[in-house]
């Protein structure tokens, strides 16, 4: 999605034209936003943007083969991130919680590991499973791909409002 606010924008308008992702709504993000729901205790709210249309709590990320994310935490780009630095919404969110969540749709042909630093963990994710761990706080990066067979992947970040009373997810 990048850092450009308008960019951002443009790809929820071209996002909203497509009935898949409707149906991925219903068939992945519900009930993931159930979950995450029951397991934490909280009702989980969409965000809006400041002229109060709705900001996607999911997407869609295809890695070509070759490709790979460097070590990060999501704190390292938080300064970047259009949602965390107030510049789509005016979200107030819990700084020590920052979860990633990410369900496999298919694997790369080989790599596409997510590699957690410390303590040094690799994590393959396989079709059908879903993985939440703490991007914000634990170094990572997903290692590189290659192969003919791309790494696909649904998700996006749960997030915890200042008030502890709600969860968010956003892209």
């Amino acid at each position: 999605m990048g850092t450009d606010p308008q960019r951002y924008l443009a790809h929820l308008q071209l996002r909203c034209q497509h009935t898949a992702v409707e149906q991925l709504e219903q068939l992945f993000f519900v009930p993931v936003a159930e979950l995450f729901s029951h397991h934490f205790g909280l009702p989980l709210a969409p965000l809006t943007s400041r002229d109060g249309s709705p900001l996607p709590g999911w997407a869609l990320r295809e890695m070509a083969s070759g490709g790979g994310i460097p070590e990060h935490c999501e704190q390292d780009w938080n300064p970047l991130n259009l949602i965390e630095n107030g510049t789509l919404c005016d979200a107030a969110l819990e700084p020590a919680f920052q979860l990633s969540f990410l369900y496999g749709v298919t694997s790369a042909t080989q790599g596409g590991e997510l590699q957690i630093s410390a303590p040094e963990t690799c994590v393959p994710l396989p079709p059908g499973e879903l993985l939440l761990f703490n991007a914000g706080c634990h170094r990572h990066q997903v290692l590189p791909t290659s192969g003919p067979e791309l790494r696909v992947v649904l998700g996006g970040f749960l997030r915890l409002n200042r008030s502890h009373t709600r969860l968010h997810c956003y892209v």
